[in-house]
């Protein structure tokens, strides 16, 4: 497990480095998400695995589903 500091439109990772990618609240940060999700999904291998928490309730429906698919999403709420 790592961590690295950067930039989010412009990730310095070849392509399909990862098998999983985590982030959290990345909407309310000063980029442009859909760059931010593009570049995730170009870092992740194959079948890799995106995870994410948003205080945005449709983020699923508004990004991640336009840049993944929206039959890859699978939400899950807390309460």
């Amino acid at each position: 497990v790592g961590f690295e500091q950067g930039d989010a439109e412009q990730m310095k990772f070849k392509d399909e480095t990862f098998d999983v990618v985590v982030c959290s609240m990345f909407l309310c940060q000063d980029f442009n998400p859909e760059i931010v999700v593009s570049e995730i999904r170009r870092v992740l291998k194959y079948g890799g695995r995106f995870g994410f928490f948003e205080h945005v309730e449709d983020i699923d429906k508004i990004i991640v589903g336009k840049i993944f698919g929206k039959d890859s999403v699978i939400r899950v709420q807390h309460y």
